[in-house]
């Protein structure tokens, strides 16, 4: 296929036999590029799980009893042979819905890189010193660790292998979110010539793919790290790339080499078999067998739970191939190469296992690991149903065209309904009086727990010179976040004794004790939480693989910080929230009322605070949803140049 791409057309240095020869390739080109799957940059089109092998009331049962184990769930969406077979939205939520992604992300970085690399602007192996490239805080906070600055490569970033200037590159497993990860868009920014790295990762993959928004709040500088905001959709786009081996289309249906099929390979092969077997470029790969080596992401200081595990047998008993994209809070982006399928779920979970028990801490432990168990052992039956991948015949036809949008099955959890997990710009709430009040004030940052990269921002109090003069917005801004899940596997395993010991240094409770999700959340009194599932007799009554308490959080309060810059009301993450009028108010000791001026009013002004405050609240239980039409309006299943809608 690449060849065809490539091949020159001299037709006047060439035999009439030769010009015949071409062109009849040049036809079989066009016939493989046609067939080359996925929405290109349109919209995904949709089809009945059996017209490509799936069982229907299967897959709808796996995705039911998904947002059942997860709560809450965002979205959920099946792609197989380039087709949207089954998607679900909840709590308002709907195709154009975005959601910060986190590290789930990160696979997308590694596609923008691949694009660069196919270009041939670098080489993997050679030192980004070469390129010119200068050194981030991980290098030079420490003397000691320049010495490894002269050995880092493109290969150990893409790895998570880059040492961050602790270890020599390449030794270490080091994941990495921050100054590590970003020198790749360091490297972009050398090798392409601009240092408005976002613009030319839209122009070069965004725009392509039919994601022209994905980088849209990161800024001139590409966040490397993820965080970008998607759908599932959006990052379904991902999936199919990898599906594709690089290979993509146009509008208009011809299709071209996006990414090499060479650097897939190497994306979605052991990066550095030597240190580990189960993490490719900015991807986790899993793999079946018995003594397959797979890597397990579990984040935390307890028993258990070190930042990264690799089981020396197949602990989780994976039966086939796939890549794994995760990111914090429960999303999960999976690809089955062999079964041509890609699963996308989205929510704001913090999820638990028994070897990463968040009884055990003060502060969440994870297990991205047991997240993806969850998902994969509610689509085995899916998978053992499917028809073989190399048996559907199913091509760009008629049946797909006339398909409907699948019908969207509301699981929300009733006046628990949640929002959009990524705060937007709030366009009809951001007047210019807000901003013009703003200028010359500092602000009150207010992030959603639990340490989420999104949130509120307020005009900060005159005067105000900290984060104490803050504090009063928390109690404000912690309704406005989304609902939190926080989920416990039930099972535990034997520890030893010194385990123990450690487990109970951290606070936590007997291993024999009964679980409860919600004990860690309210510890501190910031949430509100309500156990939806339990765990009777600490066993799956239905004999299932994974078995999990779980509960569901409205947050009360969070932290606030002080800047002295003001608020940027576009900004996605963390917009400009206006307050209700006659400012904030907050009840002190004595009765009186503090208002965000600075002054004191009366009582009545807080009972209007009150009110306004559980109007905000019971309208953000909408969701944060942007109109699909604004997506139908430019072709893409994605938003750009649109305004978002925070309440």
């Amino acid at each position: 296929l690449n060849t065809c791409f490539r091949m020159p057309l001299r037709t006047m240095m060439l035999s009439s036999l030769r010009v015949v020869i071409i062109l009849v390739l040049r036809l079989v080109c066009a016939a493989v590029a046609g067939s080359v799957p996925g929405p290109g940059d349109g919209l995904w089109r949709p089809i009945a799980p059996e017209a490509v092998g799936l069982d229907g009331p299967t897959l709808w049962k796996a995705a039911n009893e998904v947002a059942a184990d997860l709560p809450p769930r965002n979205c959920w969406a099946v792609i197989r042979g380039g087709f949207l077979v089954h998607e679900e939205y909840y709590g308002g939520a709907g195709p154009a819905t975005k959601y910060e992604a986190d590290s789930a992300a990160k696979t997308a970085i590694a596609l923008v890189m691949g694009v660069a690399w196919t270009k041939g602007l670098f080489d993997l192996d050679t030192p980004l010193a070469v390129y010119g490239v200068k050194p981030l805080a991980t290098f030079t906070d420490d003397p000691r660790s320049m010495q490894y600055w002269p050995l880092l490569t493109t290969r150990h970033v893409l790895a998570q292998a880059s040492g961050v200037g602790q270890w020599p590159p390449g030794k270490n497993f080091t994941y990495s979110s921050g100054n590590g990860i970003q020198h790749l868009e360091r490297l972009l920014a050398v090798v392409t010539g601009s240092e408005d790295t976002t613009l030319w990762a839209t122009e070069n993959f965004a725009k392509p793919m039919g994601v022209p928004g994905l980088f849209i709040a990161d800024g001139p500088q590409l966040s490397a790290g993820g965080g970008q905001l998607v759908s599932c959709r959006c990052l379904a786009r991902i999936g199919q790339l990898l599906l594709n081996k690089g290979a993509w289309k146009r509008a208009d249906g011809e299709g071209f080499e996006l990414v090499s099929e060479r650097y897939i390979d190497m994306m979605t092969s052991p990066s550095i078999p030597s240190l580990t077997a189960g993490y490719g470029f900015l991807l986790w790969l899993g793999f079946p067998g018995p003594t397959a080596k797979n890597v397990y992401c579990r984040w935390g200081s307890t028993p258990g739970c070190g930042a990264i595990v690799e089981e020396p047998t197949n602990f989780y008993k994976l039966d086939r191939r796939m890549y794994l994209a995760p990111g914090w809070m429960g999303k999960l982006l999976i690809v089955f190469p062999d079964d041509d399928l890609v699963v996308v779920t989205l929510g704001n979970t913090a999820v638990a296992s028994a070897r990463c028990d968040m009884r055990y801490h003060t502060s969440l432990s994870g297990d991205d690991s047991y997240t993806f168990l969850v998902v994969f052992s509610r689509l085995r039956e899916t998978l053992r149903l499917a028809a073989p991948a190399q048996s559907l015949a199913v091509q760009n036809s008629s049946v797909a065209e006339s398909m409907p949008e699948h019908p969207k099955q509301d699981l929300s959890l009733g006046p628990l309904a949640h929002g959009d997990a990524s705060p937007t710009a709030p366009a009809a709430l951001g007047a210019p009086a807000d901003v013009a009040v703003a200028q010359g004030r500092g602000s009150c940052t207010c992030n959603c727990a639990p340490t989420q990269g999104f949130g509120s921002c307020f005009v900060a109090p005159l005067g105000a010179t900290g984060d104490e003069d803050c504090k009063d917005f928390g109690s404000f801004a912690g309704p406005l976040c989304p609902l939190v899940g926080l989920v416990q596997e039930c099972e535990t395993y034997n520890l030893t004794a010194l385990q123990l010991n450690r487990a109970a240094a951290h606070a936590g409770p007997g291993a024999g004790e009964v679980l409860d999700a919600c004990s860690p959340a309210s510890q501190d009194g910031s949430m509100e939480c309500h156990l939806v599932r339990g765990c009777e007799g600490g066993k799956s009554p239905l004999g299932l693989e994974t078995y999990s308490t779980a509960c569901v959080c409205q947050t009360k309060w969070v932290a606030c910080t002080y800047a002295s810059s003001p608020c940027i009301a576009a900004d996605p993450y963390t917009p400009l929230v206006p307050l209700p009028l006659g400012g904030l108010t907050h009840e002190t000791s004595s009765g009186i009322s503090r208002t965000d001026a600075g002054g004191w009013e009366s009582a009545a002004v807080l009972t209007f605070g009150a009110f306004a405050l559980v109007s905000l609240i019971v309208v953000s239980k909408v969701g944060r949803v942007v109109s699909p039409l604004s997506a139908e309006r430019d072709g893409t299943d994605d938003l750009s140049a649109v305004a978002y809608a925070q309440f």
